[in-house]
Order: C-alpha cells, then sequence, then structure tokens
C-alpha cells in the first residue's frame, strides 16, 4: 500500500505516530485498522483520489488549537498509545468527549467556558474541527451527570454551542488507559448513531446497543420469531416496552414519558403479554422485550 501510494502522490509521508507538525496544505489519513499515519499534499489529490482514500483511510483534522500547546500535544500523544501520562504519579483520570455538530464551536469560547464552569480542574484538548476532550483527575469532588448536563446548559445560552457528551469512566493512567479512551470513543460513535437525540451518553447508555450487536444470528432471529412477528413489529408496543424498561417499571414515568394516560400503558402492557405470552413486569420478561425493541429498530 505504501509503495504505491508513494509512486502515485511524490509528497506521500508516513508516520508511525500523529504527526504534529503538517502543513495545513496537506490532508492527513490515519489506517483504519492501525496507527500507522500518512500525509499527501492537496495539490496532488484529485477528488476522485480522495474519494478512494477516505475509503481506506479515515481523514484526521487538524486541531484548531493553532498554539500547540506541549501538554496537550503531550497527552494527545498519550491516549494514541505513545509514551507515558503527562503526570507525576499514576493518578485516577477519566475523559470527557466532546463532539460538535456541524463544527460550530471555537477553541477560545470553549476554553473561557470550561475555566468558568469547571475551574482548573479540567484540561481542555482541542482535537480536531468537531472534537474536543477534557481530562479530570479524580478528587474528592466528582462531577456527576447533572453537572455535565447543566454544562451543555451553559455552552448552549451563553456562547451558543451545542456538543453532545461522552462520559468516561475513571481509570489509572498507566499504559492500558489509551486502550479504555479507544474503547469509549468506539462507544461514543455507536451511542451518536443509535441514541441521536440524547445530549449526555455514558457507557451504560449504549452498553445495551453493543449487546445486541454481538447475538449470533441465531439468538436474533429467535427474538424475531417469537416476539417481534407475533406483534407485527408495532412500533407503538415496542416503544412502551423499552420506555418502561427505560423507566424502572415506573408506571408514572414511562406514562409520562409517552404522554399517555396510565390506563393507555396498562392497556399496551397487557396488549403485549396476551400475544407473547412475556409479561413485561417482571424482570426477566421486561428485559427479552427490551432487547427486542432495540434489535426491532436495526
Amino acid at each position: 500500500m505504501s509503495l504505491n501510494l508513494s509512486a502515485l502522490f511524490p509528497s506521500f509521508q508516513i508516520y508511525s505516530e500523529r504527526p504534529n507538525h503538517i502543513s495545513t496544505d496537506s490532508f492527513i489519513f490515519q489506517e483504519r485498522t492501525s496507527s500507522t499515519w500518512i500525509s499527501i499534499s492537496k495539490e496532488e489529490v484529485s477528488s476522485r483520489d480522495y474519494a478512494l482514500l477516505s475509503t481506506v483511510f479515515k481523514e484526521f483534522e487538524k486541531s484548531r488549537d493553532v498554539s500547540e500547546n506541549p501538554v496537550q500535544i503531550e497527552w494527545l500523544r498519550y491516549l494514541n498509545g505513545h509514551g507515558h501520562a503527562p503526570t507525576k504519579n499514576e493518578l485516577e483520570v477519566r475523559t470527557i468527549h466532546l463532539t460538535f455538530p456541524n463544527n460550530h464551536w471555537e477553541v477560545d469560547s470553549l476554553k473561557e467556558a470550561v475555566k468558568a464552569f469547571f475551574g482548573e480542574e479540567m484540561l481542555l484538548l482541542s482535537c480536531t474541527n468537531n472534537l474536543a476532550l477534557l481530562i479530570e483527575k479524580k478528587s474528592t469532588y466528582r462531577y456527576e451527570i447533572e453537572d455535565f448536563t447543566s454544562f451543555t446548559a451553559v455552552l448552549e445560552s451563553d456562547f451558543f454551542m451545542k456538543p453532545k457528551i461522552f462520559v468516561g469512566k475513571f481509570h489509572s493512567s498507566d499504559s492500558e488507559y489509551p486502550l479504555k479512551f479507544k474503547a469509549e470513543s468506539i462507544y461514543f460513535s455507536k451511542g451518536l448513531i443509535e441514541l441521536p437525540k440524547e445530549r449526555i451518553y455514558t457507557t451504560e447508555q449504549v452498553f445495551p446497543f453493543l449487546l445486541i450487536d454481538s447475538l449470533s444470528k441465531t439468538t436474533k432471529n429467535t427474538i424475531s420469531h417469537e416476539i417481534l412477528e407475533p406483534i407485527e413489529k408495532d412500533t407503538e408496543l415496542l416503544k412502551t416496552v423499552r420506555y418502561y424498561f427505560e423507566s424502572g417499571f415506573n408506571s408514572s414515568i414511562t406514562s409520562e414519558k409517552l404522554h399517555i394516560h396510565r390506563n393507555t400503558l396498562n392497556y399496551r402492557l397487557t396488549k403485549f403479554q396476551d400475544i407473547t405470552g412475556i409479561s413485561v413486569r417482571n424482570f426477566d420478561g421486561a428485559l427479552v422485550a427490551y432487547f427486542a425493541s432495540l434489535l426491532s429498530v436495526k
């Protein structure tokens, strides 16, 4: 691959890690299955060439933070699996991933918002035109989902930015952390696809969809045969059992989310049981019905 590209593009260069000092006149790509990076002058790449390259490689968009802060570079190298964490000791840290639809954000404004809301407790890393990271070191106070919800509200009302956020887990900043960071990046991408209306994401939210993907074809066919086919993939019933499960079997909360009367909710749950023979009022039945509801939208 490298030899073929070097023959096609005279400016072609290959790197074993993400290059930090590349001209804006060059495209930067990463191989999707390895940590190999390449750069090619934009002048040498036609529209057809770009389309082909994009199917094989993932384009890297240069950070908006043109200052290239050494601390940022060190953290980004570490998260990409190169070098040690820029901490004196192996502290517990977590990464908060932020993505901005339509690239609608400014580094300086985000820095101001982060400092105003979190003080000096969060380190901001600007990665690409639509991605930024916050590094939080574990301390006596732990920010909760409600805090990040408030943070997104501030960004929207005061800075006109509408990010979506994935809140990672605390782990030791050792040699294994980059792998966990990479996994969380995958979970975030999965959440954006499966739960497009959400603003805050966690591993727990995305995990059911990961399980669905891991089910064998035989298991999926069984769920379809036992549940989806009998109810004729009734989206109303499936949405009802899904919300009922996600609401912790709380009828009041479920009715409120669906904007229906509790009697209507009970009617739908009873109808689902009559058709499938599965009661969603107990955990086992509700779990199976929940997975069926997720599988139905695949």
